[in-house]
């Protein structure tokens, strides 16, 4: 049968019939004919349906685009089902499922509507593009994009065991997904995510993770659950294991959520800024453009910079970015517990350093005030945070902050301190303030237009005061211009103790600079300062101003990348005050600081201790010292001192000094002289002189030497207390050794003139003590067995202890004893010990010497001796009992013997020109004695009269014999003899026979005079040393004889004798007046004559 066009047109009721009955015949064949065809047509399509359903697949597919491939499990009218489905390129589909099931709603003959959509086992891979999903070549099977967001299908799904995988900007996102109802509206399920990492702009989090409740409502999904990750890191932001309850709901293009979470984090970090066991909750709605909440945060413990806290808080509302990393947080903010101490142990260290100052007290007081109030103390504040891809801002609005010592500090006003990083920059803009807990009121009001422009500000202090110190500040002015060039003007006024000391009202004018660079400058122009007191030990100095110049740039200086350097000068500064109960007075020229090394130099000081008329002086030209180590040390030169009690000048002193606390030393070389006008003695030079200052004591010592030859001459031991005013100097001479190489008059000139050449040792103890009743000094000097020469003779075997009662003024105790084996004077004199005393100025007391002498004994006689100046000294010697006989054997007279016993004295005067005896004599005691001269006559040309006297003294009884002695002892001396005796046993030359009348007459002559007494009347003149040398060496007296003959008998003499056949010898030629070694026995011939 034919088959019906379908493109016929249907005949509709109330066409024409073509004819009524075939019709009618003929829709009775067709219909049941079509209900057939239907239904056989029906039957095949069922029985042909899985090949049917695959190839229409298949076409419609591969019209598409689409790779892929499935199994047709089941088809019918009501609900369809494949396996195995797989969209996508081999190996790397897009869509892998176990099975799908789709459920078919039909509604009458309509075309059907998918109901539900039924999924197992679905492994689906995505990617975001541009802000929308894109599942590969799924998105072909979709209908195409409106350019309408993203919208979940009006699709009822039953998903389980389903995943995505979705690759997007921030990384890829594993999702697990299992639930049921309508995409667009009712969907209810569970749904778990996961990545390894995901980055966010700026931001990354390590480790993602979350699982919940998901929900599909009017298009719009939402979550609920528990989210964790490793780490959420925003640049120098980063949270350490952040957790989150988290309830979002997000838009219906999934760009934009809004929700709230329940915080909780092991930690936080910005930069170097930390909270601990962070928890919380916080609030967000936005994109990720801009997600905005409210915070409210607490963390148990919080580190921000140096500054250490326990409980911190913040709450208040933020602003963040995703896709820049910027972050903005307005917050009131709070802490307690709080520790800065690390932040302020440079200010803590600086006001610490204090020791040995004035501001020490204060400084330690300070010091501990900050040390308590920065250990624990309560903080809260409003603050606000800003951060950019530029940087970052911190800003206190407002701070309070409130120690457990009862410290509090607030900054109001203004717009608080901000703080940028990673500039540096900042700004404050309020008014400081801080009392309480151990500081003195502080009020400091600050001023800053723009973030790290000019700050200008004016701080009030009250004054702080502790232990005796005390720091008053006049308005502290200030200015931080732009680059941190910052300027600060005050006056500060001190009072307090330092290392041995104090000082009250010393007034320091403060005006310093700094560069913003790291230099500053610190008095750049000359500082007026004074000072009310200054006390150390028992030095108190009075008011004195001054002036603080720089020797530089500045009192205190130091470039960019350079060093702190500077100095100061004072120019002739000078203070007075007491010393113990002793005016002081200290000046110099000028007085130079530096800090290099550092050190200080000071010019012509001068020390003035005492009342102005006996002042103890200290004068040193320079006086250097440097800073380091234990304290302070270095060099002084042209040092002189003088302890007005003492009359020693210390001077050309020159050394080392130190001063560790309070105790000074020094030590170096020196020269001590005599006060006196002229000296006692001449300087001498201390080579390794040490002096040391401690506990208001001085101690010095040293060797004494002779500067030229370097001999040691003794060690001084001296020590004076300032406090008392008292001390006492030692010195001891364990032995000057004087021979050839060292004299006396090198050490004295008081032995010029009185004795040379000698030899032996002195040694000997000393002692001088002083205070306020004035000085004592004693000594005791002693020499066992010492030779010299003294203007009256070579002296031997010297031995003297002198006990000195003031040794200063060499003065001794009465009594003193002088022991003498020799004195050759020309007569030697042995075994004498004389008496004496040493008395002041310069004056020796002689109380008495006794000498055995040839039988009888030498006394001197009780005289003083002035050798304070050029004067006459006066000696008078007695003779008692000298015995002629052995006189005349001590002196070693070979050819004269004598008796008798002689008395006498013999004044000796000393002066300039030497010693003379003037006025002495010897008498022969009553009953006269005996003289004989034994040697021979030589000179045969006496004539008669001198042979007749010649004759006489071979034996002569006297009875009267006076020698008077008067003379220089080393120039012309001058001895007078007066002789009256007889001859003992005459004896005449005997006539020869003849010669006439004269020689008649001339035996008569002769043979008359012998037999008459004679009287002899001689003066001798000569050196005294010389005279005795010859009356020595006499073998003939003939000289002497025809000396003093009368000038009658002299020429009577010179003719031949009547009784001599000889020859007349010529006239002898006239001795020389002044022979040397020979005396000149000349007088004028009209003076004497022998009777």
């Amino acid at each position: 049968m034919d088959e019906q066009d379908p493109e016929a047109p249907e005949r509709q009721p109330g066409d024409a019939p073509e004819g009524g009955t075939v019709l009618r015949r003929r829709r009775r064949l067709v219909l049941p004919v079509i209900l057939f065809v239907l239904v056989a047509a029906l039957a095949l399509a069922w029985a042909l349906r899985m090949q049917i359903a695959s190839t229409f697949l298949g076409r419609e597919l591969a019209r598409r685009g689409v790779e892929g491939s499935y199994t047709v499990k089941s088809i019918g009218f009501g609900r369809q089902r494949l396996e195995d489905v797989v969209i996508g390129k081999a190996g790397d589909p897009d869509l892998v499922a176990k099975s799908v099931e789709i459920e078919l709603s039909w509604t009458g003959l309509r075309r059907p509507k998918i109901a539900l959509i039924t999924a197992r086992g679905v492994r689906l891979r995505g990617r975001v593009v541009d802000g929308r999903i894109s599942l590969g070549q799924i998105d072909k099977l979709l209908p195409p994009p409106s350019g309408a967001p993203f919208r979940f299908p009006d699709q009822a799904v039953d998903v389980a065991d389903a995943s995505l995988r979705l690759e997007t900007p921030a990384g890829r996102i594993g999702i697990g997904l299992e639930g049921r109802g309508n995409l667009a509206d009712g969907f209810r399920g569970r749904m778990a995510a996961s990545a390894r990492a995901l980055q966010l702009g700026t931001c990354r989090i390590a480790a993602p993770f979350a699982t919940g409740a998901v929900a599909i409502a009017k298009g719009r999904p939402g979550f609920a659950g528990p989210v964790r990750a490793a780490a959420l890191g925003c640049g120098e932001f980063l949270v350490a294991e952040p957790r989150l309850g988290l309830d979002v709901q997000l838009a219906e293009a999934l760009n934009a959520w809004r929700g709230k979470a329940s915080l909780a984090a092991a930690g936080l970090r910005l930069d170097s800024n930390r909270l601990g066991a962070l928890a919380g909750s916080i609030g967000f709605e936005g994109d990720a453009g801009r997600t905005a909440g409210a915070v409210n945060l607490a963390a148990a413990s919080a580190r921000v910079g140096e500054v250490a806290a326990g409980r911190t808080r913040i709450d208040g509302r933020y602003a963040l970015s995703l896709k820049t990393g910027s972050l903005s947080l307005q917050a009131d903010a709070g802490a307690r517990g709080v520790s800065a101490v690390p932040l302020l142990a440079g200010a803590i260290d600086a006001l610490g350093s204090a020791g040995g100052t004035p501001l020490e007290r204060v400084g330690e007081a300070l010091a501990a005030a900050l040390r308590r109030a920065g250990s624990a103390f309560d903080a809260a504040g409003s603050i606000r945070l800003v951060r950019d891809s530029h940087g970052a801002g911190l800003r206190f609005e407002r701070l309070i902050a409130l120690s457990r010592s009862g410290a509090r500090l607030t900054l109001e006003g203004g717009e608080g301190v901000t703080y940028a990083w990673p500039s540096g920059l900042s700004r404050i803009d309020g008014t400081l303030a801080l009392s309480g807990g151990g500081f003195t009121a502080v009020q400091v009001a600050l001023r800053q237009p723009a973030l790290g422009g000019a700050i200008e500000g004016v701080g009030r202090v009250a004054p702080l005061t502790a232990g005796g110190s005390r720091l008053a500040l006049g308005p502290v002015r200030f200015r931080a211009a732009g680059g941190g060039v910052t300027s600060i003007d005050t006056v500060a006024t001190i009072d307090g103790p330092f290392d041995g000391g104090s000082v009250t009202g010393l007034v320091l004018p403060i005006a310093a600079r700094f560069d913003g660079r790291g230099g500053f400058a610190l008095g750049e122009t000359c500082l007026p300062a004074r000072v009310r007191s200054f006390t150390t030990g028992t030095l108190r100095l009075g008011a004195a101003a001054f002036s603080l110049c720089p020797t530089g740039r500045a009192l205190v200086w130091k470039t960019p990348g350079g060093v702190v350097a500077g100095g100061a000068s004072v120019r002739a500064p000078r203070f007075a005050g007491t010393l113990g109960s002793s005016p002081v007075s200290i000046a110099a020229s000028r007085l130079l600081f530096g800090l290099e090394g550092p050190g200080f130099t000071a010019s012509d000081l001068a020390v003035r201790l005492g009342p102005a008329d006996a002042a103890n002086r200290l004068d040193i030209a320079s006086f250097t010292g440097r800073f380091g180590g234990p304290g302070v040390s270095g060099r002084y030169s042209g040092l002189s001192a003088r302890l007005a009690a003492v009359p020693l000048l210390l001077s050309d002193g020159a050394g080392r000094w130190s001063l560790a606390g309070s105790d000074l030393a020094m030590q170096g070389a020196l020269r001590v002289a005599d006060t006196m006008d002229p000296a006692r003695f001449h300087p001498l030079v201390a080579p390794d002189f040490r002096l040391t200052l401690s506990n208001n004591a001085i101690a010095a010592g040293g060797w004494l030497d002779d500067p030229e030859t370097g001999t040691r001459v003794m060690q001084a031991d001296i020590a004076h207390s300032l406090n008392s005013g008292a001390g006492r100097a030692k010195l001891a001479v364990p032995g000057i050794r004087f021979d050839e190489n060292f004299q006396p008059e090198a050490l004295t000139r008081l032995t010029t003139g009185v004795i040379a050449l000698v030899r032996g040792v002195l040694r000997g103890d000393a002692e001088i003590r002083w205070d306020s009743q004035g000085t004592t000094s004693t000594a005791t000097f002693a020499t066992d067995d010492m030779d010299f020469a003294a203007a009256f003779g070579p002296v031997e075997g010297f031995k003297s202890t002198v006990h000195f009662t003031d040794l200063l003024g060499l003065a001794s105790a009465p009594g003193q004893l002088a022991e003498v084996d020799l004195i050759r004077t020309g007569i030697d004199v042995f075994d004498g010990r004389i008496r004496y005393q040493l008395l002041p100025g310069l004056r020796v007391r002689v109380e008495g010497g006794r000498w055995p002498f040839a039988g009888g004994e030498l006394s001197l006689e009780e005289t003083i001796l002035d050798f304070s100046q050029p004067s006459t000294k006066q000696l008078t010697f007695r003779v008692t009992g000298l015995d002629a006989a052995r006189f005349i054997q001590q002196m070693e007279f070979s050819n004269i013997s004598a008796t008798g016993t002689f008395d006498g004295i013999i004044p000796m005067v000393f002066d300039q020109q030497g010693g003379r005896i003037v006025g002495g004599h010897l008498i022969a005691r009553e009953g006269g004695g005996t003289l004989s001269y034994v040697g021979e006559l030589t000179d045969k040309d006496l004539g008669t009269y001198g042979k007749l006297a010649f004759d006489a003294l071979k034996s002569m009884r006297y009875s009267k014999l006076t020698i008077a002695l008067d003379g220089a002892l080393d120039g012309e001396f001058v001895a007078g003899i007066e002789l009256d005796g007889v001859a003992r046993d005459p004896v005449l030359t005997v006539a020869p026979a003849g010669g006439g009348i004269s020689g008649l007459v001339a035996r008569r002559a002769l043979g008359q005079l012998a037999k008459i007494p004679f009287e002899f009347n001689i003066t001798v003149r000569g050196p005294f040393r010389a005279l005795l040398a010859t009356a020595r060496s006499f073998e003939d007296p003939s000289n002497l004889i025809q000396s003093v003959l009368p000038e009658k008998l002299r020429e009577q003499s010179a003719f031949p004798s009547p009784l001599d056949d000889s020859p007349a010898p010529p006239a002898p030629a006239r001795p020389p007046a002044q022979p040397p070694v020979q005396f000149t026995p000349v007088q004028p011939k009209e003076s004497e004559t022998v009777r």
